[in-house]
């Protein structure tokens, strides 16, 4: 009985217009994105390149003098946050976020934002999968279920399938998985082609990684469609119209997609205020006087300058970046209050999970934030361990003299490399956003078949 109501839901979604036209628009859009996506890569790997090779250049020259020159003398060296291959996933306003540090053994610049092209485009959100099935699809959901229970009840259709005996649970279930699979088709075949085409150009490199990530979206969409199939059964069955079934479904819909995934970032912002920066700036100030105090007055300056006592220059620079990477810290709580207030929308969930998942969006800067960090330690490691007095006292002339004559070896001094998150680390990130839209399909799955049993036909 189970398999003839499966059957027979999915005849009437693939031979109905909205099935149709969900398909080719699916299509269509997939195929646009990875044809625009192709080029916009390889000109963010282009541009990534050329700035690593400037910066590299940079350190040769900087290595050709002294170690003075290298860990603290401006220019400073700067890092840069490398483009995801997968951005065509969930491409995750990357482009709004900053790309670079200025980073020396004794401070780390910014965030900073290098651009190579209009930024003014950037605005523009990216046509993406997460566009595409969060948006999209997750309409097209709701245009396939908002009339499954009210509509059958209006033609009668309800009434004369449940005379003959069949269990409600098993009707609703049936309906429930018609849905899905109808749903897969376009899912199935969109992400197929999009992913095709980007791979035979040769942008999506065949490593393991990368497809255990891509697996895990399919997964983690199929998941999100089923909440909204749920939910449209749900509704579905609280009515007696097909017309007001889809009316409300309309404005859930954009509450879902369009209202509360806007509103969480000008919620966080009001619930957690965040310090000016000139404040921030008073404060190292103040901590930075606090040192010198400590050591006395003598020499001094804001770097850390030939002569001077390295340790002393240390302890400022650690007091003053314990400061900034505070701020810096407080940026991203803000940011993932937001996150998690737009969680009660299972679009907003689809969002975050998807870039959680293939590592774009806030969590690629986040961890491009924590390597920065590590890297100016690294920086200021190397730096003790290439000093060749005590770090503890001021130098006399012939010793400064001698300092500028160190010579240094360019493949000595510690590389930044921006890598990406190993699967089990991106599945880890994801984990409550995974849970969540299953809690979603649970709820909305009981509702309906609550609703269901007390459906009057």
């Amino acid at each position: 009985m189970l398999r003839e109501i499966i059957w027979r839901e999915l005849l009437d979604h693939l031979q109905s217009l909205r099935f149709v036209l969900t398909l080719l628009l699916v299509i269509v859009l997939m195929l646009t994105a990875s044809v625009l996506y192709i080029d916009d890569y390889r000109q963010q790997v282009a541009d990534y390149r050329e700035n690593v090779s400037e910066n590299l250049d940079l350190l040769k020259k900087k290595a050709e003098k002294d170690l003075h020159e290298v860990v603290s003398d401006p220019p400073n060296l700067l890092i840069y946050r490398a483009p995801s291959p997968l951005g065509f996933i969930a491409e995750g306003h990357e482009k709004d976020l900053p790309n670079a540090f200025g980073v020396d053994a004794f401070e780390l610049i910014g965030p900073q934002t290098i651009l190579r092209r209009n930024y003014t485009l950037q605005r523009f959100d990216a046509l993406d999968w997460v566009f595409t099935i969060g948006v999209i699809l997750s309409f097209a959901v709701f245009a396939m279920t908002y009339d499954s229970i009210s509509g059958e009840a209006e033609t009668g259709t309800l009434r004369l399938c449940l005379s003959n005996s069949l269990p409600r649970a098993t009707l609703l279930f049936g309906k429930y998985i018609g849905t899905i699979i109808s749903l897969l088709i376009p899912l199935i075949i969109g992400i197929c082609m999009n992913t095709l085409v980007i791979a035979l150009f040769g942008v999506l490199p065949f490593e393991p990684t990368y497809w255990l990530q891509i697996g895990g979206v399919v997964l983690f969409s199929v998941l999100y469609i089923s909440v909204f199939a749920t939910l449209g059964l749900f509704i579905s069955c609280l009515t007696r119209s097909s017309s007001v079934s889809l009316v409300l479904l309309l404005l859930v819909w954009v509450c879902f997609a369009v209202f509360v995934p806007r509103t969480g970032g000008l919620l966080a912002s009001r619930l957690v205020e965040l310090p000016d920066e000139k404040t921030i700036a008073r404060q190292a100030n103040d901590t930075t006087h606090e040192i010198r105090k400590q050591y006395g007055e003598g020499r001094f300056s804001a770097h850390w300058s030939p002569g001077e006592p390295l340790t002393r220059s240390a302890r400022i620079a650690d007091a003053q970046q314990a400061i900034y990477n505070g701020y810096r810290q407080q940026q991203l709580h803000q940011v993932k209050l937001a996150q998690n207030i737009s969680r009660i929308s299972p679009t907003a969930i689809y969002q975050i999970g998807c870039e959680a998942l293939v590592g774009t969006g806030i969590k690629h800067y986040e961890r491009f934030f924590r390597k920065a960090i590590e890297y100016r330690r690294s920086l200021l490691q190397f730096t003790y361990e290439e000093y060749p007095f005590n770090p503890n006292i001021f130098l006399e002339d012939t010793d400064r003299q001698k300092l500028r004559e160190t010579q240094m070896s360019s493949d000595k001094i510690p590389k930044f490399v921006d890598t990406p998150a190993d699967f089990h680390t991106a599945f880890t990130e994801a984990s409550l956003d995974i849970l969540l839209l299953f809690l979603f399909n649970l709820v909305f799955f009981m509702g309906a078949s609550l609703s269901f049993t007390r459906y009057d036909v």
